[in-house]
């Protein structure tokens, strides 16, 4: 579960910059909080889990129809990773008309309240979900990132001499 979850928090600090740094502060501004009240397990529960995204789910062999995660931010990014042996994955993208091949070893994140997405595939198949609940942001005060826009990121790949 800890190299799913390194992988999923590297994916986001690339994806999504500002989104990896508040989901950081969330998680610090928790430890303290229950430090601060003496909920030890929580504290060290903390300090063990080892992704940036506050949430996880594992599923098993179940076809996905199209849906919404209405838990999740609007600015917040699911990312799901799928393996398994399974073959004819597809995952569809409904409201941005995409649909895209789903098989062991990919990994997609999307806006999960915003985006339709579905899941369709042969086999047995298991995904890693990784996602934030928005109501532990809110909790801790953490304040809302901006969305993941292409113009937010320095493209700048020039090398100087």
């Amino acid at each position: 579960m800890q190299r799913s979850a390194l992988l999923a928090s590297a994916a986001l600090q690339v994806m999504h910059p500002e989104l990896y740094w508040a989901s950081v502060k969330t998680q610090i501004k928790l430890a303290r909080w229950a430090m601060d009240n003496g909920h030890d397990e929580i504290y060290t529960r903390l300090q063990l889990w080892a992704s940036v995204l506050n949430c996880a789910a594992v599923i098993c062999n179940r076809q996905c129809p199209l849906h919404r995660d209405p838990r999740s931010p609007p600015e917040g990014f699911d990312v799901m990773t799928s393996v398994s042996e399974y073959y004819d994955g597809l995952m569809t993208l409904s409201n941005l008309g995409i649909q895209l091949r789903y098989n062991s070893g990919a990994m997609v994140a999307c806006s999960g309240l915003i985006v339709r997405h579905g899941v369709t595939f042969t086999g047995n198949r298991i995904v890693w979900m990784w996602f934030m609940c928005d109501s532990l942001h809110n909790f801790v005060g953490t304040p809302r990132p901006q969305y993941a826009s292409y113009m937010n990121v320095d493209w700048d790949f020039s090398v100087s001499a």
